[in-house]
């Protein structure tokens, strides 16, 4: 085998293995329905939800220059469902 073909399928291989990390999870219900109450979007990833929530009421600035709030001025929450407990 030359060595092209080695690296094609080699990155087939990493494509293939790396690929279900890439998707994306559906949000369940239950997640779906917090967002409604908060107005916000979330991110869902390996059963976690997160919802950041941006401050529009800070102005900071650094040496005369403003920054924005992105930069570490807002909040955020995550949320999982714990392991349910056998009696």
């Amino acid at each position: 085998m030359n060595s092209l073909a080695k690296n094609t399928t080699i990155r087939i291989a990493l494509l293939c293995l790396l690929s279900p990390l890439a998707l994306p999870q559906e949000t369940p219900a239950e997640y779906q329905e917090v967002l409604k109450i908060v107005g916000k979007s979330g991110d869902y990833k390996s059963n976690v939800l997160k919802v950041n929530i941006p401050r529009n009421d800070l102005h900071v600035k650094v040496s005369g220059y403003a920054l924005p709030t992105p930069f570490g001025f807002g909040g955020w929450f995550a949320m999982t469902k714990a392991a349910e407990k056998k009696l």
